[in-house]
């Protein structure tokens, strides 16, 4: 039987697959003797603008796994877009034929897809894949090669009128309520990835109910990664696809903590109003990074004298005279700040308490920036007001302390999308790490540390390089 041969130049050798309106057909390039994909992707189909759109896409991407646009051809009916033929299976038909896969090979899997949707996310034009799901993804000796980039747009040209393309179940909530669609959807994506090839299902209903995780048969490290990027609320996920490949990487590790690769950076709280446990969440979060083996100071930038009280009352101070030692963190006085020098510490802690106009410019001024805000009838003056100084800076992190979950919720909603996170009732600020809730908070401001930390080294790293030139 005589084989059809495309535009002069391909043998089609059989149909691959049919999804939707398009069809993918397996060709051989005459001259060069190598295997095409070739997506026919007829005019008159109902996506076939968002089909067109994924060639102009991919024709601007180079990374090793995204298939290469070699060609685009048309005649009256169709269009055709030849691309580079990969070879495997499709990730589902992997979970499909091995059961339940290892966390190693999970851990491997995920930080691949991590590093190819950073790679969308930092492009000249920012995109956004859309629509992570396991009939996307081919496995190739244990690497994964995205594909269908049929649902992915350019950040620019995001229009929520227009509608999205993402699959239900796998796709973001947002996509189907007209939410801010933005890096944090495909978040949610890898974590459904993960998800599924944990168990093999998705279970979408189960993560409205907040059931889900009961199902998870892993380590409660993977377990809290998962329960992140899957939540209902985009600000409550991690906030870039970087800070989820470090919770991978150190988990990976098998240490649960990375290891700090950068310079010291300052660490500010304050809150919109007196006795909203600003320095309670302070001493939390020098806590955990203790435990974490990060050295930090934390640094009283307020009258409280909070520890010059404790030291009248307790012996669990010691250290020098300037820099005291509370459970073992370094703290230091306000009176003796000016004085100090802490170049030798990873993470300082300022604890301005209550943020006034004297303090706004040294709070912005740190790498990061913690604010505690409260939702009680009688607070929100003081938050609203805090809130306009602020308002300018994306950069702030929002904390909401004593509320519960519904509270939390009915709160985030006039959030406009800021990062927000709820502190969990803990009344020993020195107790061990056990809630899920817990570890969840204070590694989210770990890996923040660890991040801006990076981000810092790496700053060093071009001006010493421009010095050189």
């Amino acid at each position: 039987m005589q084989q059809e041969i495309w535009f002069s130049k391909y043998r089609i050798i059989g149909l691959l697959g049919r999804g939707g309106t398009a069809g993918v057909y397996l060709a051989e390039h005459i001259k060069l003797g190598e295997y095409r994909a070739i997506k026919c992707l007829p005019k008159d189909g109902k996506a076939y603008d968002y089909q067109l759109k994924e060639a102009q896409i991919l024709k601007s991407l180079k990374h090793s796994c995204i298939p290469i646009i070699y060609d685009i051809e048309e005649d009256e009916e169709c269009s055709y877009i030849v691309e580079q033929y990969l070879e495997g299976i499709s990730l589902k038909e992997f979970v499909n034929k091995n059961g339940r896969i290892g966390e190693n090979i999970i851990i491997h899997f995920a930080l691949q897809i991590c590093d190819l949707i950073q790679f969308l996310h930092s492009f000249d034009r920012p995109v956004l894949y859309l629509d992570l799901k396991p009939e996307n993804i081919i496995v190739s000796d244990n690497m994964l090669k995205l594909v269908d980039f049929g649902s992915a747009q350019f950040m620019d040209e995001l229009r929520p009128e227009h509608g999205y393309y993402g699959t239900r179940g796998y796709a973001a909530p947002e996509m189907y309520t007209r939410g801010k669609v933005d890096e944090r959807s495909d978040i949610y994506g890898i974590g459904m990835l993960m998800y599924y090839m944990l168990t093999g299902r998705t279970d979408f209903n189960s993560f409205r109910s907040g059931l889900f995780h009961m199902n998870l048969n892993c380590s409660k490290e993977i377990k809290r990664i998962i329960f992140k990027c899957l939540r209902y609320n985009p600000s409550q996920r991690f906030a870039s696809v970087t800070r989820l490949i470090n919770q991978l990487s150190a988990y990976g590790k098998k240490c649960g903590r990375a290891a700090w690769p950068g310079r010291s950076i300052r660490v500010a709280v304050a809150g919109a109003l007196p006795r909203i446990g600003v320095t309670h969440m302070s001493f939390r979060l020098c806590s955990y990074l203790t435990g974490a083996a990060i050295k930090i100071i934390y640094r009283e930038r307020n009258d409280s004298r909070c520890i010059w009280s404790v030291k009248s009352r307790y012996d669990c101070i010691t250290g020098r005279q300037d820099v005291f030692k509370m459970q073992g963190i370094p703290m230091l006085r306000n009176d003796q700040i000016s004085n100090t020098d802490t170049s030798e510490y990873q993470v300082v802690i300022d604890d301005f308490g209550c943020l006034s106009d004297a303090d706004i410019a040294e709070f912005i001024n740190a790498d990061i920036k913690i604010l505690l805000l409260g939702a009680k009838d009688w607070e929100l003056t003081a938050s609203e007001q805090v809130l306009d100084k602020v308002a300018e800076y994306k950069d702030v992190v929002y904390l909401f302390n004593y509320l519960d979950g519904r509270q939390f919720q009915l709160a985030i909603k006039h959030m406009d999308s800021r990062a927000c996170l709820r502190i969990p009732y803990e009344p020993d600020p020195f107790a061990p790490f056990k809630d899920d809730g817990d570890i969840e908070l204070y590694g989210e401001l770990a890996a923040m540390c660890l991040e801006k930390s990076a981000v810092k080294e790496s700053d060093k790293g071009e001006k010493k390089t421009n010095a050189a030139e």
